[in-house]
């Protein structure tokens, strides 16, 4: 790989120049042993051995607080991720706070006798509501040990809010609020403007209440998807005006009167019972210790691993970083595959304008056959989040779970939704959880493809096809399916619904009492599901990790959670490991002009977020008329 060698050169060019730039520069003559005298300015750029000498004394200094109470600091104003980064610089390195690792950290708090408190940052659109929730959760538990937890953050949203909700003192700038407005689901229908400009969108579904046509081939929703929304809606508010009257003790006829004032000041939150406190995060210091009657030492790496300091002066140190390689456990595993992101067919790769990703069936069977052969693997946790797509690498993916599934436990935790091709994964495992604001089911199939003809003639262009075969122009963007062409797709697609269906009673047989009254692309929050027999059990990841373990009589601490496939590394690429990268952009941002990025990144990323899904989805459709996708992107602030 010439780009690897390159590389090469470039760090040690720059380890070179650093090292001849602090042997040339000149400071006032000290006297060296056995050497001439060398003279060095005052203000010299330290080198990297000097740096982490300092930083060590400083390490070293701190340590005279070790009396005082400790309090563990956890930031999350750059965001919380599902899965790990794909790519680490280094082996040990770790470049994205994970829901899972914030949580482990949390509970080694929880069980620390020095930790007297703990500190959680927050920010608007830090987390989503399934993140939310689980945070929530674990910082409850924390609390009922007796240890203090405080919050912090300028502002307050819904998720934020309801992160911060269990804590013992709710912090917030004075000048600040809380924007919590309720739920809403807002749908686009664009078939008014596509008539318009002359395209014509040529769908079929099967189950009425599957929609997902509907922004296409309608000018506003059916009574059909009303009904699901105004379902879903009615239930993911009760959960969050239930979950902020119990953590905050309010009566709840009294959060819903807060809610419809949607922003609260900060004089009026703290006045409500909403916040405790409204202090700068300057003067956090201060009040945490007041509450707790001393100074504090704040530890904001709590629960981080250690990582041993490396001699960056050295190009030998340098590269014996990059090529080690962790050593491998000897103990028994869970194994934990995330889905996360719109399915395709081939490699995942970056998501469209965004960093979540897509699941690519083939890497989600090569992870899932790593898990199956490595021995010391007793389970595997899938984690989804997921509105569906590709209907062929749904089965694919349903495939070698299964196969998993007949050696070991397949055990799934739904994170904010598993919906259409997300629940059709979800149906290959033996056991289902669910975060309590999920949104699952969806089980149904939409098609079709868009015809331009008109479009075209407005703007002066012509057409023409030459076919052999009655349906060589079956995706033509010119035709509309004819009559015997729409019968065509229709039975292809009620073939994958019966397929779909199928697949969600081979693993649901008797938990699942009528699947055509579950099915025909209805969905549900996480407890209605659960009452119909969707999933199992309401919980997060923690918990369906610790379920598994159970399953295999594996105690607490007695075995490693891993990750697969793991993240590469530099290492990995610089010896080939990591194959061609480039056939895993297919769907990447970096496909988009510079100009549009810029553009982008002006929008919020949840809402990056939700056009990217939108995208993703109908350039699948380019491909294969048939795919399983969810009615409405759905999106907490």
């Amino acid at each position: 790989m010439r780009w690897s060698a390159i590389l090469l050169v470039l760090v040690v060019s720059c380890l070179s120049g650093l090292a001849r730039a602090a042997e040339t520069s000149t400071t006032p003559a000290v006297a060296q042993p056995d050497s001439s005298p060398t003279t060095r300015p005052a203000n010299k750029f330290p080198t990297p051995a000097e740096l982490m000498a300092k930083i060590q004394a400083a390490q070293k200094k701190d340590g005279d607080d070790d009396d005082l109470p400790k309090v563990a600091y956890f930031d999350l104003s750059g965001g919380v991720t599902e899965k790990p980064a794909d790519f680490n610089f280094f082996a040990a390195d770790q470049t994205s706070l994970t829901l899972r690792d914030l949580i482990d950290r949390l509970e080694k708090a929880r069980q620390d006798d020095d930790v007297k408190a703990v500190l959680v940052r927050l920010e608007e659109g830090s987390l989503n509501l399934s993140q939310a929730m689980e945070l929530r959760d674990e910082l409850s538990a924390l609390r009922k040990t007796g240890k203090r937890i405080f919050t912090y953050a300028d502002s307050y949203d819904t998720t934020s809010y309801i992160a911060a909700s269990s804590a013992s003192d709710i912090c917030m700038l004075e000048g600040g609020d809380i924007m919590v407005p309720g739920v809403g689901f807002e749908t686009m229908f664009a078939k008014g403007l596509l008539d318009k400009v002359g395209v014509k969108a040529d769908f079929v579904q099967i189950g009425e209440y599957k929609g997902a046509d509907e922004e296409f081939t309608r000018t506003g929703a059916s009574d059909e998807l009303k009904g699901e929304l105004n379902k879903l809606a009615d239930s993911l508010y009760g959960q969050i005006v239930a979950t902020i009257s119990a953590s905050r003790k309010l009566p709840p006829e009294t959060v819903k009167s807060l809610v419809d004032d949607s922003l609260i000041t900060g004089e009026d939150a703290k006045s409500s019972g909403l916040v405790d406190h409204l202090v700068d995060a300057g003067g956090m210091r201060d009040l945490m210790g007041d509450k707790l009657g001393s100074k504090i030492e704040l530890v904001a790496d709590y629960g981080q691993d250690q990582k041993d300091a490396v001699d960056l002066s050295s190009p030998f140190a340098f590269f014996a970083m990059l090529a080690h390689k962790p050593a491998e456990s000897t103990r028994p595993g869970i194994a934990v595959v995330y889905a996360e992101g719109v399915i395709v067919d081939g490699p995942s790769g970056s998501g469209l304008f965004n960093d979540s990703g897509n699941i690519g069936s083939d890497t989600m069977r090569e992870a899932l056959r790593g898990a199956e052969k490595d021995d010391k693997i007793k389970a595997v946790v899938i984690r989804i989040d997921s509105p569906g797509g590709s209907a062929l690498a749904s089965e694919a993916m349903w495939q070698a779970a299964r196969r998993v599934a007949k050696t070991k436990p397949v055990i799934i935790s739904v994170g904010s939704m598993a919906a259409s091709g997300g629940y059709y994964l979800a149906s290959a495992g033996d056991y289902i959880f669910a975060d309590p604001t999920a949104i699952v089911g969806s089980i149904g199939v939409v098609g079709g493809k868009f015809v331009y003809t008109d479009l075209f003639n407005k703007l002066g262009l012509n057409t023409e096809s030459f076919v052999r075969g009655r349906n060589a122009d079956l995706f033509s963007s010119s035709t509309e399916w004819d009559d015997r062409q729409r019968a065509q797709v229709t039975s292809w697609m009620k073939k994958t619904y019966d397929q779909f269906t199928q697949r969600v009673m081979t693993t649901r047989h008797g938990k699942i009492a009528d699947i055509d009254a579950v099915a025909r692309g209805r969905i549900f929050s996480a407890d209605q599901a659960k009452d119909r027999g969707i999933v199992d059990r309401i919980g997060g990841i923690q918990e369906t990790i610790a379920y598994a373990a159970d399953k295999v009589s594996l105690k607490p601490g007695d075995y490693d959670v891993r990750v697969f496939p793991p993240a590469r590394t530099l290492s990995d690429l610089l010896n080939g490991a990591a194959g061609d990268d480039d056939s895993s952009t297919r769907f990447s941002s970096r496909m988009m002009p510079s100009e549009a990025m810029g553009l982008l990144g002006m929008l919020s990323p949840s809402t990056r977020h939700a056009l990217g899904t939108e995208l993703t989805e109908l350039m699948l459709l380019q491909k294969m008329p048939v795919i399983l996708a969810s009615p409405v992107v759905f999106v907490v602030r």
